[in-house]
């Protein structure tokens, strides 16, 4: 048998092999139109969300999260870098309520928010949320990641926003290590088979903030905007 590399398939036995795989069913999205589009949240795909600043990412994060918490047993974990840790458990627990627990108006006591979450989450160690506000080293990052999802058997990450991954140690040349950041997170993502779910500000001309290469390590691209003739500035305030 003639040798050939372990990393090259030539033969039609290979070939059934790779086209035998079991379809994979996703964790459908909160939003009808949005799950009929990408048919859900799947493990082994990067999905981008994208939008200006101020339209309402990490609401959509939130109710991501909220809903991989719902319909799945597996471990999650929850990076966000411009939210503290009691704002997101506060978000979490709104949703789950129906009202905004962090206003005052809320009338809502920190036992009521805590049996919220557990609520939720189900189990102890289910969801693991990154305690560090602010920038993060893209190595240390990865090394993060690559601990939450082997060590901790997490199936979906999600991690807002990936601009301020790469803010720390290397502010001269922003856009190499964009893209350093997103190639290594896309190989990590086929490599542990989890779902990761990331979000990026967009510039005036709606490109990837800091570089385009984003766009291109995404299996599934969502671009958001806010419909402002629709919702007055009273009703936005409430939603």
């Amino acid at each position: 048998k003639p040798y050939v590399p372990d990393n090259i398939i030539f033969s039609f036995d290979d070939f059934e092999k790779a086209l035998n795989k079991p379809h994979k069913e996703g964790v459908p999205y909160p939003f009808p139109t949005l799950n009929k589009m990408t048919y859900g949240i799947r493990t082994g795909e990067v999905v981008l969300l994208k939008a200006p600043e101020k339209v309402g990412k990490t609401s959509l994060m939130h109710a991501f999260l909220q809903q991989i918490l719902r319909r799945t047993d597996d471990n999650v974990a929850a990076i966000f870098l411009e939210e503290p840790k009691h704002r997101l458990l506060q978000s979490l627990a709104g949703l789950e309520i129906g009202r905004p627990v962090h206003l005052p108006s809320s009338n809502c006591g920190e036992t009521e928010i805590l049996a919220a979450v557990k609520s939720l989450v189900r189990k102890d160690e289910r969801l693991h949320i990154y305690d560090n506000f602010g920038a993060t080293d893209p190595d240390v990052f990865l090394d993060l990641v690559r601990f939450l999802v082997a060590g901790r058997l997490c199936k979906y990450v999600l991690f807002d926003h990936i601009s301020i991954g790469c803010s720390v140690g290397h502010q001269t040349d922003e856009r190499r290590v964009i893209e350093y950041l997103a190639n290594r997170l896309e190989m990590l993502v086929k490599e542990l088979d989890f779902s990761l779910i990331m979000v990026s500000h967009v510039n005036d001309f709606g490109q990837t903030r800091g570089s385009h290469y984003l766009t291109k390590v995404a299996d599934i691209t969502i671009d958001c905007a806010r419909d402002t003739l629709s919702v007055d500035e009273e009703e936005r305030r409430r939603i």
